[in-house]
């Protein structure tokens, strides 16, 4: 019986890492304030900019998944009443957040991606770092990605305990390191990766998403599934 447990934990582990790499990059690797900092910044003092900016986002990031985490349990009753109107909601962000994505990529196809030329004056990790904070709690879109695509990660998270949210906020947390480390490395997006595979990721991301939530809809409405996760 142990061993079955065990083996059930350890499904659930994989499956909430896998969905945590899948959902992850539409959110992290998407255009934003973060992006835009971690380049500008970036111009002035290498990659190490990229960090601190990442650090700061982390910051607020992490306590602020937590707390939703945390309270989860409550949450669950209010879903099992509501379930298919809030997961309709769900839905319908992710849907609206892949039409951004396809529009930034469409953009970035056709060359029109912004152009993120670091102005101004010096910086320093402290201005970094403090932007990460800033600009990840006072984003909307961030806070709204938690609450919407971001909900099952902390669904599956919060039934598995505070190991199961460790492991589902480091599966996702690694990202912004890397990106924003990246592209303050880069000193672009665009000149990073140039516009075309810039805008060929962007509706890649948007299609995976799109998948993402007709699983959603598969589950929620059908009783069935279309991701093995």
């Amino acid at each position: 019986m142990a061993e079955q447990l065990a083996a059930e934990r350890s499904t659930s582990i994989r499956s909430v890492v896998v969905k945590t790499l899948m959902v992850t990059p539409s959110g992290a690797l998407s255009p934003g304030p973060l992006s835009a900092a971690a380049v500008a910044l970036g111009a002035k003092m290498g990659a190490v900019a990229g960090l601190a900016v990442a650090l700061g986002h982390m910051l607020f990031e992490a306590p602020y998944t937590a707390m939703l985490a945390k309270g989860y349990a409550r949450m669950a009753r209010i879903l099992d009443r509501y379930g298919k109107i809030l997961n309709a909601a769900v839905i319908a962000f992710i849907a609206w957040f892949s039409y951004l994505l396809v529009l930034d990529g469409l953009h970035a196809l056709l060359g029109h991606a912004p152009s993120l030329a670091a102005t101004g004056t010096e910086a320093n990790l402290l201005d970094a770092l403090i932007a990460g904070i800033v600009l990840t709690g006072a984003n909307a879109y961030f806070l709204l990605w938690w609450l919407t695509v971001g909900l099952p990660l902390i669904r599956d998270a919060a039934t598995l305990g505070p190991y199961g949210f460790a492991v589902m906020y480091a599966s996702h947390v690694w990202m912004d390191y890397a990106w924003l480390t990246l592209l303050a490395a880069g000193g672009g997006i665009v000149r990073l990766m140039g516009a075309e595979a810039y805008g060929v990721l962007l509706l890649a991301l948007a299609a995976l998403l799109a998948v993402f939530a007709a699983d959603i809809a598969a589950r929620s409405y059908a009783g069935r599934r279309l991701l093995p996760l």
